[in-house]
């Protein structure tokens, strides 16, 4: 049986993210992905650069002769550290700038998915309570279709 294409479009946002290096023309070199969503404390110093993503809510719509689009939306939380305010918001927008570069290279995920689009970005700019830490949170809509009995 072949892989479900749920699995092949999730598959792929994790080599997708894993490309974010500046070695690949990137302002960011993320250190970990993971198909994890981690909080700030739960992600190590030597972790980070880190992006985690999950799959949240699907919804389907029942199409004719058998068909079913899906539209599944995927939560990316990214996390950074930098030595004060300025410099964690900095990488945050870099990161920012780069989840969005690297996801819309392909919107199909591999021709998997009809399209894929990016809903809203959620940020707290770098804690400027000195903590070293900053975090950004953003949300892919995927619609894809599949058949009532296989992908």
């Amino acid at each position: 049986m072949a892989t479900p294409a749920r699995k092949l479009i999730l598959d792929n946002i994790g080599t997708v993210l894993n490309t974010i290096t500046t070695a690949n023309g990137y302002k960011t070199d993320v250190t970990k992905v993971q198909a994890l969503a981690r909080g700030y404390a739960d992600v190590k110093t030597g972790e980070r650069p880190f992006l985690g993503y999950v799959p949240e809510l699907e919804t389907v719509e029942y199409l004719p002769f058998n068909h079913i689009r899906c539209t599944l939306t995927v939560r990316i939380i990214g996390h950074v550290s930098g030595q004060s305010q300025n410099d964690r918001s900095t990488k945050l927008n870099n990161l920012i700038d780069d989840i969005i570069a690297a996801v819309n290279l392909d919107p199909t995920r591999g021709t998997n998915a009809i399209n894929t689009k990016m809903g809203q970005f959620q940020t707290d700019e770098g804690d400027p309570d000195g903590r070293g830490d900053g975090s950004v949170l953003t949300t892919l809509s995927i619609v894809y279709e599949r058949s009532t009995s296989s992908t």
